[in-house]
């Protein structure tokens, strides 16, 4: 496994004998960055994002993912060699897991149905599938970043915590035999579910329901609801709470409004329920993230 044009941002965290790498590139400027890094064929590749938002790019430009933060991407090409061409924006962190996938097989029961998704891969069709990612698993990638660990335990530490990433990340999968590719160029049905995304965010504080979506933008419900989850990694109104919370979240970070008055804007009439939501989200409360992002500044 090669870099290539590394930027000083970028933390080469681990390399277990070509087994395993975590990469983390940071963007503590107010511009983008670009990085490229070279990986051999058949690694399984993990994009994590823990804040702002970061683009990568798989060999060729069209075929990209944007991440937002606390989302994340499962990537695997069988036989490729890949060029992985990553755009981190502004204030924002992007954590790379990149695993063998011989050695990521020797992890896991070979009948498990997870594996079942490498294992019948079949042709050029790539596996690209998104997840949001729970608060535990944002912990353990954040334990990573700020171990104090010595540098005789470091691999025995860092071993520990990609195993505990992967067990929770698996754990919960609803649907892990997903083979996809959201990039569809002159998809009539894709591009109505980004034009559901585009009708649900815009009008976040009051959504049209299901039906009225559906038929807004010409679908039956049953194909509107199963499709928006594939292409997405999650139903229509989870996207929706989850896009309300960064919202919410972006403007904590401008910090010229108080509770009340975010939680009306993400339309929620009780400040109560938006705190619950927004703990259910990010895993602490909208003023303890305030008072962190503040100790952090200080």
């Amino acid at each position: 496994m090669n870099s290539k044009n590394i930027d000083k941002n970028t933390s080469l965290i681990c390399n277990d004998n070509n087994n395993k790498l975590i990469l983390q590139i940071k963007n503590d400027t107010n511009e983008v960055i670009k990085s490229t890094y070279q990986i051999d064929p058949n690694y399984i590749q993990f994009f994590f994002s823990l804040k702002g938002s970061s683009n990568v790019a798989f060999n060729m430009p069209h075929c990209r993912v944007q991440i937002d933060a606390y989302n994340s991407y499962l990537v695997f090409f069988k036989n490729t060699p890949m060029n992985l061409y990553f755009d981190i924006n502004p204030n924002s962190n992007l954590i790379a897991i990149l695993i063998n996938i011989n050695h990521f097989h020797n992890l896991f029961n070979v009948e498990d149905k997870e594996m079942a998704i490498f294992n019948t891969l079949k042709g050029d069709q790539p596996i690209i599938t998104p997840k949001v990612i729970n608060s535990e698993i944002a912990n353990h990638l954040e334990q990573i970043i700020d171990n104090k660990i010595s540098k005789s335990l470091q691999p025995l530490f860092l071993r520990g915590k990609i195993y505990e990433i992967l067990s929770l990340y698996f754990n919960d999968e609803v649907n892990a035999d997903i083979e996809q590719c959201p990039f569809i160029p002159n998809s009539t049905d894709v591009s109505k579910y980004k034009r559901v995304k585009e009708i649900i965010t815009k009008n976040m504080i009051n959504p049209p329901a299901l039906e009225d979506l559906a038929a807004e933008v010409g679908l039956n419900i049953k194909k509107l609801k199963e499709g928006f989850k594939d292409h997405y990694g999650m139903p229509v109104f989870t996207y929706l709470y989850h896009y309300k919370m960064e919202y919410a979240r972006n403007l904590l970070d401008e910090n010229q409004q108080n509770i009340n008055e975010i939680a009306s804007d993400v339309g929620y009439s009780s400040a109560t329920h938006f705190i619950a939501a927004f703990k259910r989200k990010f895993g602490i409360t909208p003023k303890q993230y305030s008072l962190h992002k503040l100790s952090n500044i200080e």
